[in-house]
């Protein structure tokens, strides 16, 4: 997926994450919740990627156990070429470091007895900066980049709203100069004019520093401005992975289809496809007991015997486009 020369920040390969599931007085342990499963991709230097699912489908455990903040079940990840598996403390700390996390929730993320100047101060006092004035300086140029003047450093996060709050969580990131951000949901908790605001300045900060960006989100449309790629993911599995233009224009899966045509800023010319798409009634499944044969056959409309039977292995739509459903042809003509 995507360019084969491009400069690779980011590769993961065949990433498993299982929870043990205890029952009893005892909290015996009777199995396992595979909560990611299987998952691969690479991000490139100035690169989104764009990883899109319902709430509860593993996307933030999959950002924790790239930092290692959940272990790994199994699989590879790779940062700079290196395997994280044999990084040594120092190597970890710095990979945690030049990749940080935007949160959802910018109240968890900032510290509420720290004004903004101590909460960007503080990356740059633990990358070992001993000059205030080129600290200060720095924070300085960080808030103007992201839109906030001097008036906001001595205010404390409860007194800036959730818009400038988001901004200022951006700025923490970007103030360590990462080749990487993980970004758990940055704008959902926003208003929609907040929403643009937020991606248009990603799109800009992305252009001056040429990083990478792992972009998690449930919907469609907000990715659409910056996505390079995206994958589609349910219940742990990718069940669609593109180039953001195939996905809007060439969507395989019927997971993925629903997506479309439940965001109403981009469901125009989805319609083309005949139909309108929409699941059948339920609740997802739980990861601790997940469907026999594919994950998304007790949502799916178009699901028949060999879905609730056999689980869909990957297939190649064409170069850099993958789709796990048994019955993808079939439903070009449905």
């Amino acid at each position: 997926m995507g360019n084969e020369n491009k400069e690779t920040i980011l590769k993961v390969e065949d990433l498993t994450v299982q929870f043990p599931l205890r029952e009893g007085l005892l909290n015996r342990v009777v199995g396992n919740k595979t909560v990611v499963n299987d998952v691969s991709f690479e991000i490139g230097k100035g690169e989104t990627l764009a990883l899109v699912g319902e709430s509860g489908c593993g996307k933030t455990v999959l950002i924790r156990a790239l930092l290692g903040i959940d272990p790994k079940t199994s699989g590879k990840i790779y940062y700079d070429g290196k395997d994280t598996d044999v990084m040594t403390k120092e190597e970890r700390r710095s990979m945690q470091y030049h990749a940080p996390i935007i949160f959802q929730d910018t109240g968890a993320a900032l510290h509420p007895q720290m004004t903004i100047e101590q909460t960007l101060m503080e990356p740059l006092i633990l990358a070992g900066w001993k000059d205030e004035a080129k600290r200060k300086a720095e924070v300085k140029r960080i808030m103007d980049q992201v839109g906030l003047d001097e008036t906001f450093l001595n205010r404390y996060p409860h007194h800036v709203s959730g818009g400038q709050r988001q901004r200022v969580v951006i700025a923490r990131a970007l103030i360590v100069q990462p080749e990487v951000i993980l970004a758990d949901e940055p704008i959902s908790a926003l208003d929609v004019s907040l929403q643009a605001q937020i991606i248009n300045l990603l799109i800009d900060l992305q252009e001056e520093y040429k990083m990478g960006i792992l972009l998690i989100a449930h919907d469609l449309a907000i990715v659409r401005q910056i996505a390079n790629n995206i994958m589609i993911m349910y219940l742990g599995q990718i069940v669609e992975s593109a180039s953001a233009q195939e996905i809007y224009k060439n969507a395989k899966h019927p997971y993925t289809k629903v997506l479309l045509t439940a965001a109403p800023s981009i469901s125009r010319g989805i319609n083309d496809l005949g139909f309108q798409l929409d699941l059948k009634v339920g609740d997802t499944p739980d990861m601790a007991h997940p469907p026999k044969g594919c994950p998304f056959c007790t949502r799916c409309v178009f699901a028949k015997d060999k879905c609730f039977e056999d689980e869909p292995q990957e297939e190649l739509v064409e170069e850099g486009h993958m789709v796990k459903c048994h019955y993808w042809r079939e439903l070009e003509t449905e």
